[in-house]
């Protein structure tokens, strides 16, 4: 079967366009050490200003979860571990302790498993 096997297969080729972007995200500068600060400061900023959102809706169960779901879903939620375990306890505590038929539809006991 090797014996009908040539050398001689002719390949076409491609010539693609230039992308429009060009070599921009292939040369990477890191940021200098006061944009790096800078950074780091506004990420703890707006980690204080989730906490703050997270506790501000502790007396509705219903935003908590949808909250917390949110958060959890950005993918962030390893920086907010303890305070999320302690909203999901008085979230618990609420719900199955005082039975409330306002957030007794599919979505919010989907949010509650």
């Amino acid at each position: 079967m090797s014996s009908h096997l040539s050398a001689d297969v002719k390949r076409a080729v491609l010539s693609y366009r230039p992308n429009i972007w060009g070599n921009r995200f292939l040369n990477y500068t890191p940021d200098d050490e006061i944009t790096l600060v800078y950074n780091r400061q506004q990420f703890e900023d707006l980690k204080v200003e989730v906490r703050r959102e997270l506790m501000a809706a502790a007396g509705k169960p219903s935003q908590q979860l949808n909250f917390i779901d949110s958060v959890e879903r950005l993918g962030l939620a390893y920086n907010f571990e303890k305070e999320i375990e302690e909203a999901l306890g008085h979230v618990y505590d609420k719900f199955y302790h005082h039975i409330d038929d306002k957030y007794d539809d599919l979505y919010h006991v989907s949010l509650q498993f």
